[in-house]
């Protein structure tokens, strides 16, 4: 992909649910096999990999041009993470792998969104706002569901999150303009 070239990305990573998702199908009799396919597996563990990514992120960071007292910053966080909560630290670091290579490829007028849940967004924000500049910072959409997961030992979790940021402060921004609701 060349440098400069995309004007949106949308991504739509694991969650940092802590669970593995089966893709559920049924046999040809109608019932539900006991060995169902893993789909998709949303745990996260700070093993070696994990660890070797965690080491070079300064690296990275200096190499994407993000300031020193960023880095610094990532070296204090994961060492506060690593002993409280190591999964989580396990979900940043593979975040952030993958958020440093979208600046640069972005256009000066280019946009992010990343789909995300409360669990970590807060989290992702602050790197976000590292990776692309808290000033460039432009929303965090709520994408509500209109049914709940009821939940009875506590409120139902109903939302996710959309964060938006730009390369730059030139973004291109195409209003939506919808009829309005008289209610």
């Amino acid at each position: 992909m060349n440098l400069g070239s995309v004007d949106l990305i949308y991504l739509d990573p694991p969650f940092n649910s802590n669970q593995e998702y089966n893709a559920i199908y049924r046999d040809a009799t109608g019932r539900l096999p006991p060995d169902q396919i893993e789909a998709f597996c949303d745990l996260w563990t700070l093993d070696e990999e994990r660890e070797r990514a965690i080491r070079v992120m300064p690296v990275l960071m200096r190499e994407r041009g993000i300031d020193d007292k960023v880095a610094e910053f990532w070296r204090l966080w994961v060492n506060a993470l690593r002993g409280t909560q190591p999964r989580l630290l396990a979900y940043l670091s593979y975040m952030v792998e993958r958020l440093l290579p979208m600046k640069p490829i972005l256009k000066p007028t280019g946009s992010i969104y990343l789909h995300c849940d409360p669990t970590a967004s807060h989290y992702l924000k602050v790197m976000m706002d590292a990776i692309f500049g808290h000033e460039n910072f432009r929303s965090e959409i709520t994408w509500r569901r209109t049914s709940s997961h009821n939940d009875s030992k506590g409120f139902g979790q109903v939302r996710d999150l959309i964060l938006s940021s730009s390369k730059t402060s030139a973004r291109t921004w195409n209003p939506v303009y919808v009829p309005h609701d008289e209610k």
